[in-house]
């Protein structure tokens, strides 16, 4: 009988720690979808956040193809300290905070979270926020 009573308390304990792994411990707010940097939105919400773990060194690169033109909100959230960047087939831009660029329809571009310098870093937030501006006048074009 204290065998099956310790069965059963062990199988219940693993349920219940199971289940506060599956919390979602993000720094998202309110009804932003979130996505990781290996499998990004395809296409991409009007708002979104990128999750990128960097608890290795290296680059994390997030391809993202968005589906029409249109001029974006690029924000870091969190530690500034992190190297980040977007890179079309010529160009590397660093955001160093927030960046607003007119992207183009069809085309992948990266965007890369580099972490060479701090053990620290699990996890780094980047938030993409569609901007009702017109592409077609708008002149930082990317």
């Amino acid at each position: 009988m204290k065998i099956v009573r310790f069965i059963t308390f062990s199988v219940l304990g693993m349920v219940i720690l199971f289940s506060f792994s599956l919390c979602n411990k993000s720094n998202s707010v309110g009804d932003v979808p979130v996505y990781s940097y290996i499998a990004p939105p395809d296409p991409p919400p009007h708002t979104f956040q990128i999750v990128y773990n960097l608890s290795t060194y290296g680059d994390k690169e997030a391809v993202i193809t968005f589906d029409s033109s249109a001029v974006w909100l690029i924000e870091k959230l969190g530690d500034g300290r992190i190297n980040y960047f977007v890179v079309n087939d010529s160009v590397t831009r660093n955001i160093y905070t927030a960046d607003t660029l007119g992207l183009k329809a069809g085309y992948p571009y990266r965007f890369v979270a580099n972490n060479n310098n701090y053990e620290e870093f699990k996890n780094f937030f980047t938030q993409f926020t569609k901007l009702p501006i017109d592409y077609a006048t708008f002149p930082q074009k990317f």
